[in-house]
C-alpha cells in the first residue's frame, strides 16, 4: 500500500513529466481510442488488454474515465515515441505475463469476460501484486503508467482533481490577533 507521501510524489513526478514533455516538443502522438485498433506500438490484442485494464482501474463515474481521456492512446504514444528498446521489450513481456495471469484467474479470455468476472480477476491480481508478489512488478508499473497518464490529461487533472487556482475561501480582510 502506498503512503500519502508516495502518492503525492508520484503526482508531482507525473505533472513534472508532462511539463517536461511539453517543453521538449509536445506530447506523443495519440492514436485511436478504439480497443479493436492496433496502435503504433501496441498490437490489437495488447491494445484491447490495455483498454480493458484502464477502464477497470479508472472507470467513468461523474468524471471521465481512463478510456474517455484516451489513456491507452497516450501510453501507445509514450511507448512508440519516448521509450527505449529495453523498456519496450520489458513492457511487452510484462503485458504477455499479465494477460496469461488474468486469463487464468478469469477462466478464459480476460478482454471478453463479463464485467464481474474481469473485476474479480483484476482484484485478485492486484491484491497479489501489492502484497509482495515480485513476479507482478510489471503490473504494478503498468498501473502506475495508467494513473499517471490519466492525471496528465486535462480530464484527469482538471475534472477529477478539481484543480482551482485559489483553493478554499478567500477573505480579503482578516483581523490578525497576537
Amino acid at each position: 500500500m502506498a503512503s500519502r507521501r508516495e502518492v503525492l510524489q508520484g503526482l508531482i513526478v507525473s505533472i513534472g513529466g508532462a511539463s517536461a514533455l511539453a517543453a521538449c516538443g509536445g506530447l506523443p502522438t495519440v492514436v485511436s481510442t478504439s480497443p479493436t485498433v492496433a496502435g503504433r506500438f501496441y498490437t490489437r490484442r495488447e491494445m484491447a488488454l490495455l483498454s480493458r485494464l484502464s477502464d477497470l482501474i479508472i472507470p467513468r463515474t461523474e468524471t471521465p474515465g481512463a478510456l474517455d481521456v484516451n489513456v491507452p492512446g497516450y501510453l501507445d504514444g509514450l511507448m512508440s515515441d519516448w521509450a527505449n528498446d529495453a523498456t519496450r521489450r520489458a513492457h511487452r513481456e510484462s503485458l504477455l505475463q499479465l494477460e496469461r495471469s488474468l486469463e487464468q484467474r478469469a477462466g478464459g479470455e480476460f478482454t471478453l469476460a463479463e464485467e464481474s468476472v474481469a473485476e474479480r480477476a483484476l482484484t485478485e491480481l492486484d491484491a497479489a501484486a501489492f502484497n509482495g508478489d515480485d513476479n507482478l512488478r510489471g503490473y504494478r508499473n503498468l498501473k502506475g503508467y495508467i494513473t499517471r497518464a490519466y492525471f496528465a490529461t486535462e480530464g484527469g487533472a482538471v475534472e477529477e482533481l478539481k484543480w482551482v487556482s485559489v483553493p478554499g475561501r478567500w477573505d480579503p480582510a482578516v483581523e490578525i490577533s497576537s
